[in-house]
């Protein structure tokens, strides 16, 4: 989609149910770009125009800068003198160093988080997966396309396994990289139900959260980011 594109359609939905009406002009923004770029609707090299986004959201230049500084920060837009913000472009060999720093760190977190977990911890997770088991069976049930939520109950079961490390570090770069799995995931515009495979793996992640297993835990999320490179 184009810049101009979705920037009208975003004008009609500036108080969308997913931003808070008492959230920050800078927020606002924020939470509008970040949603439009994990999804898809701004494709990558798309340009991103302070003016027509003052425009669309209401708000003043600093604003919108901050905002987009913010998603700089983050690797989901990019900034050059000559160019202005834009969406980056994809990379084979980025998408590659993407998984291996994602297999690499999510699989060591994971292993600490369900060695120390407590059963608070363990509580949460097993809700987080329930949550993602509800939406597969309504999915199959259907007979349509459940994958943005699925998308996002996916995310939010890595990341509350991952919260039982108590890393703030580990948590932040570990969303970042998420960020970026959805942004290339989404580019790809795969179609059709979760493979069993996927579905393997976070049973046997529940059992090493069950028992404590951290190596079970450590292998079995190398496994599910490997399946990521495949795909």
């Amino acid at each position: 989609m184009k810049i101009e594109d979705f920037l009208e359609r975003a004008e009609t939905s500036a108080t969308a149910p997913n931003v808070p009406s008492s959230a920050s002009l800078i927020d606002r923004a924020y939470a509008h770009l970040r949603s439009a770029i994990l999804s898809g609707q701004l494709e990558p090299g798309s340009k991103l125009r302070i003016r027509e986004m003052c425009s669309t959201f209401d708000v003043g230049p600093t604003p919108v800068r901050e905002a987009l500084s913010r998603l700089v920060s983050q690797g989901l837009v990019a900034t050059q003198s000559h160019k202005g913000f834009y969406i980056p472009e994809l990379s084979q060999i980025e998408f590659q160093d993407i998984i291996d720093q994602l297999r690499l760190l999510e699989s060591a977190t994971v292993r600490t988080a369900v060695e120390k977990g407590d059963a608070q911890w363990r509580e949460s997770v097993l809700d987080a997966y329930h949550a993602l088991l509800e939406i597969e069976r309504t999915w199959q049930a259907a007979r349509r396309d459940f994958r943005s939520d699925w998308e996002e109950a996916d995310r939010l079961f890595h990341m509350t396994l991952i919260a039982g490390a108590e890393s703030v570090w580990a948590s932040r770069f570990l969303h970042m990289l998420h960020d970026q799995c959805t942004r290339y995931r989404t580019a790809t515009r795969r179609a059709g139900f979760i493979s069993e495979s996927v579905q393997d793996d976070h049973i046997l992640l529940i059992s090493a959260v069950r028992t404590g297993d951290g190596a079970l835990a450590e292998q079995t999320i190398k496994t599910h980011i490997d399946r990521l490179s495949a795909l």
